[in-house]
């Protein structure tokens, strides 16, 4: 039986704590940051997870705004927040956990386990205290520090099915131009289909060092996501703003377009609103180039007719490394 919850006795208001992991080779202790908003109305409890790679930390930045904003007064039910999910990983600047041994992305070791490697006890903590405890959970990602750009929202394509489709119907309501339904084994989401049977959903929007302008774009829409998503769960009265039409896709229609050498991406798709258009087979998407003899070492084009949810801005790139990815437009689902 799960332990009973640091808010337990929480009544209307903000409450705010860290949760104690182990110390630090550097004399400090390891902690998780973990915020409670509390409603005067009963509802559900909505978990949140952020900062799991240590580098998109846009998420974080609008949920501080929203929890700044919310009228507990007219809040139905709760919000538990771990706003850096993975501090190890956020203090190195980077997206992996900074230890020796064992399964360093934290993103793929739930439910964690306390007999484990560091970042398996993080996740152990982020399950004990918050999934444990949650009716619904979200894991919110951004691009990182490598320049990305996406608007699209996951969902669990191994939840049971009736788990499955109420984590679509969030995922939806979130309001990005895409839906995912993808393999998110390992994930806090995974878990919570599976061992909690509650839905689950992981935007992954925006990104970091993006500039004012997309910055502000990416974080007024993160915010409107999480009031869609709080809409839907029935915890606040606010309309749902989603686009007139979203595309549903499976791993069967997503195309990755990888560069085989490493260079200067030049990107022919570095706008927020280039995401979700329609791309034609054989258009080409960048080029990447030699930063040493100035040459063009290959050039990126679409292998199929399908949008583009997936891209970079220009920049310097390894072999291997995703630079845009389709829905295939034959595999995918208008919603309107």
């Amino acid at each position: 039986m799960p332990t009973a919850p640091l808010w337990a006795d929480q009544k209307e208001g903000r409450f705010y704590t860290r949760i104690p992991v182990t110390n630090m080779l550097n004399g400090g202790m390891l902690e998780l940051p973990l915020h409670v908003v509390t409603g005067r109305g009963t509802g559900p409890t909505l978990g949140i997870i952020t900062n799991v790679h240590g580098d998109e930390f846009l998420p974080t930045t609008a949920i501080r705004e929203l929890v700044g904003a919310l009228d507990t007064a007219q809040l139905r039910g709760r919000l538990a927040i771990v706003s850096c999910a993975n501090p190890l990983a956020t203090a190195g600047f980077g997206r992996l956990s900074t230890e020796q041994h064992g399964k360093t992305d934290l993103f793929e070791v739930f439910p964690g386990s306390l007999k484990g490697n560091t970042t398996q006890w993080l996740a152990a903590k982020i399950t004990e205290h918050v999934i444990d405890h949650a009716d619904a959970m979200m894991d919110f990602h951004s691009g990182g520090s490598g320049g990305r750009l996406q608007a699209r929202v996951d969902y669990n394509t191994k939840a049971p099915e009736a788990v499955k489709a109420k984590s679509r119907e969030l995922a939806l309501a979130f309001g990005m131009p895409f839906v995912h339904e993808n393999d998110v084994t390992g994930t806090a989401a995974h878990h919570a289909n599976l061992a909690r049977g509650i839905p689950a959903l992981n935007p992954e929007m925006g990104g970091s060092y993006l500039g004012p302008e997309d910055t502000a774009l990416y974080r007024g829409q993160a915010i409107q996501g999480l009031k869609n998503v709080m809409a839907a769960l029935g915890m606040i009265d606010t309309k749902i703003v989603r686009p007139a039409q979203q595309i549903d896709f499976a791993q069967k229609g997503r195309h990755e377009i990888r560069p085989r050498t490493s260079g200067y991406l030049e990107s022919h798709y570095q706008r927020p609103a280039d995401l979700g258009k329609r791309i034609a087979k054989g258009a080409k998407l960048g080029e990447v180039i030699d930063i040493y003899s100035y040459e063009v070492l290959e050039e990126l084009v679409a292998p199929v007719d399908g949008y583009l949810f997936f891209s970079r801005y220009s920049g310097v790139v390894g072999a291997g490394t995703q630079a845009f990815a389709l829905a295939e437009e034959a595999l995918s689902q208008k919603v309107s």
